[in-house]
């Protein structure tokens, strides 16, 4: 085995979980620039608001997290998603974004290796922690976009 492929066995355990912290840390950045006024805000009549959009990440990782260990944790009953102020919704990534914190720190290294077909696709349970994180700035980005649009300075990225 060589030294590249000892690096890439590595990287999941020694790296990834500060990676899985700095994008924590931008999410609630993000979530904390707007104001709870604009949760409610949509670009357009068919786009996610704000709040949803942050909603819709925890509602993803309950989804993805699944596929790894097998459990659909909730973070908050959907039909409760409009009465949910800003405090609360950003309380409810903390937690989503800290139980795949928790995943990663408990995560065996033959759990990785574990095939799964997931959207007809042959992966890894490991690819699913970087589709995780994928998803999760995806919808950063569209959020950072509708602080733009109301004229907030969006917080700085760090993307390693």
């Amino acid at each position: 085995m060589g030294s590249s492929d000892l690096k890439a066995q590595t990287y999941f355990f020694d790296q990834f979980p500060d990676v899985w912290k700095r994008s924590m840390s931008n999410s609630r950045e993000l979530a904390e620039a707007m104001p709870a006024n604009l949760y409610d805000y949509k670009p357009t009549p068919e786009a996610m608001s704000f709040g949803d959009q942050i909603l819709h990440i925890a509602s993803n990782i309950s989804y993805l997290t699944a596929t790894i260990n097998g459990e659909r944790k909730s973070f908050f009953e959907k039909e409760d998603s409009q009465s949910l102020d800003k405090d609360s919704i950003i309380e409810i990534l903390d937690a989503a974004n800290n139980y795949v914190l928790e995943l990663i720190k408990e995560t065996e290294k033959s759990q990785l290796d574990e095939e799964i077909v997931f959207a007809n696709e042959n992966m890894t349970k490991e690819n699913i922690f970087y589709l995780l994180r994928g998803h999760q700035t995806h919808h950063r980005g569209q959020c950072l976009v509708y602080l733009r649009l109301n004229g907030i300075k969006a917080p700085g990225y760090v993307g390693w």
